[in-house]
């Protein structure tokens, strides 16, 4: 029998981890094995006229290298959810995992701390995580736990595209991650108003950070400004959330003061006179407002995010901010429904205009079903499943 046939096979998912990965280093090197023999020789006397030869057998041998594995990939993708308390981000990546389902991007393997399952599980490799509470674990004990049993799924779905949904790279993760070839692309989808400047990829230079739509896979609770600002439900409402350098866009907005309730998000700094209502960001994100708003944005509002589920009709001005392609591709898709109107230049007469075009749309027109933007028939994950099926995917 040849040398090469007796080669023990070694199953890829035993170096999974880096753990194993040295240990094998290690027991393969000419020290450890030096050792071996040594200790041998001082049990057993007799093998001691034979050491020297041993030793010349363990100098002169062929370096026994780390098994060479499979390196094709899967046509598929490995989604990751993690939370530190909750299951918030676990839900984000089991609502996506199961959009992706309904199309043809290959298999699709769900790494999340979630107790309830995704549906349709036999179409999903899932692998469940329990949080750092469940188990009581230290900090430490828990992201060795998450480095392991995420290089272990790695090991077995070998996928093409990563996903990470969190709101922190936890050690664990980026362990795990780091030994991926840079072929593979790694992708942490920012959701909840959570900005690139906000986050550090140092530590994983191979991450690509890039915002998507808010989503969720519960229904969405509706919210009334109207009564949070104690108005009739039949009297208009314009809620700006814009940055005060677009002194173009205040001051267009400022002339239908007295035809409208203008209505800030509350912000850090002082809103522009006469202006007097306010509501809080919190109030609003996550909901589907009702009655009749419109809602007046710029490119840099966190709200922008947020426009699928807040199904109000919305005026955005652009200002040369570059948004994520997936965020893009929301903007372009809603623009064409006419649900969005936006402009692109800091023009008065061109804002005028449009913003007299919404105003003036019949509160008829303010349903969800009439502006084809209900819940049921708009799922802001379709934005991230039309990303991924472009072969090259863009970051920027």
């Amino acid at each position: 029998m040849s040398k090469e046939a007796e080669k023990e096979f070694t199953p890829e998912i035993y170096l999974a981890t880096k753990e194993a990965r040295e240990l094998y280093r290690i027991r393969n090197s000419f020290t450890f094995n030096l050792g071996i023999e040594l200790i041998r020789s001082i049990k057993n006397p007799f093998r001691i006229p034979l050491l020297p030869f041993r030793l010349l057998g363990l100098l002169f041998s062929r370096k026994r290298l780390s098994p060479i594995f499979e390196k094709t990939l899967r046509p598929g993708i490995l989604i990751i959810g993690i939370d530190r308390i909750g299951e918030k981000y676990s839900l984000q990546a089991q609502s996506l995992c199961e959009t992706i389902n309904d199309s043809n991007l290959g298999e699709i393997s769900l790494f999340n701390n979630s107790v309830e399952p995704p549906n349709n599980l036999e179409k999903v490799e899932w692998y469940r995580l329990p949080t750092i509470r469940e188990k009581n674990k230290s900090r430490k004990e828990w992201n060795l736990m998450v480095e392991r049993l995420l290089s272990s799924v790695i090991t077995i779905a070998r996928p093409k595209h990563v996903i990470f949904f969190g709101d922190y790279l936890y050690r664990g993760v980026r362990d795990a991650l780091e030994p991926l070839e840079s072929s593979i692309p790694l992708s942490w989808f920012l959701t909840d108003h959570i900005t690139p400047e906000s986050i550090s990829v140092k530590s994983l230079p191979n991450m690509n950070v890039i915002s998507v739509p808010e989503y969720s896979n519960d229904l969405y609770s509706s919210q009334s400004i109207h009564r949070i600002l104690r108005r009739p439900s039949d009297e208009q409402i314009v809620l700006i959330d814009i940055d005060s350098k677009n002194q173009v866009l205040i001051d267009s907005i400022m002339q239908y003061k007295d035809k409208v309730l203008l209505t800030a998000v509350q912000k850090g700094t002082s809103l522009p006179k006469g202006i007097d209502h306010v509501v809080r960001m919190k109030e609003i994100v996550g909901t589907q407002l009702e009655d009749n708003v419109i809602l007046v944005i710029d490119d840099q509002s966190p709200l922008l995010s947020s426009l699928p589920v807040l199904n109000v009709p919305c005026f955005l001005l652009r200002t040369g901010v570059q948004l994520s392609p997936i965020i893009d591709e929301m903007v372009r898709d809603m623009e064409l429904k006419g649900t969005l109107v936006v402009v692109r230049r800091k023009s008065q007469n061109e804002i005028i205009q449009s913003l007299d075009y919404l105003i003036s749309i019949p509160k008829s027109l303010f349903s969800p079903v009439s502006l084809g933007n209900s819940s049921s028939s708009l799922r802001p994950t379709n934005y991230v499943v039309k990303w991924l099926e472009k072969s090259n995917h863009s970051y920027n």
